[in-house]
């Protein structure tokens, strides 16, 4: 008796659902068929095929293109830098020069996180000396997390 409740429920059930269709909504018999035309949505601004436009090219880029662009003033440009937390403090231990970086250093993309130091490294000459290099630290961690050199660029672990 059961089998047959059970069969007979399964069979009504099947018979009672409809294979979905793709017919129009409601609103597309409000609307008559050309209320649609050249209302195409797209939802990004730019084509995401089509490059997007640089401001500087990843080859041509100076330390000195940020200097200009910000007015000329290589220092207040850095001092920006601290009051945004991407660089939270810089310091000399034992003749080594470290550079500790913020939270919203991490932000950053890869190729403007070597930028910001070569920048630094520009306006602060701290490579011109020995050891010709600094190294870059997390503030909250304390742990280094990197190095920068005027030959290899920004170097992260």
């Amino acid at each position: 008796m059961k089998k047959i409740v059970l069969l007979s429920a399964l069979l009504l059930s099947m018979g009672l659902s409809a294979p979905a269709k793709a017919e129009p909504k409601f609103m597309g018999y409000w609307w008559g068929s050309d209320h649609w035309v050249n209302q195409d949505y797209k939802p990004y601004y730019q084509d995401g095929t089509l490059p997007h436009q640089t401001q500087w090219d990843k080859q041509n880029w100076q330390p000195q293109d940020w200097v200009q662009f910000s007015g000329g003033n290589g220092l207040a440009l850095v001092e920006s830098w601290y009051r945004t937390g991407i660089i939270f403090d810089q310091y000399v231990d034992d003749g080594t020069p470290y550079l500790d970086v913020g939270v919203n250093f991490y932000h950053l993309s890869g190729f403007d996180k070597k930028r910001v130091m070569a920048t630094v490294d520009h306006v602060y000459q701290v490579t011109s000396g020995q050891p010709g290099m600094f190294y870059v630290r997390d503030h909250r961690t304390e742990k280094i997390i990197g190095y920068y050199t005027p030959a290899a660029g920004l170097i992260l672990q």
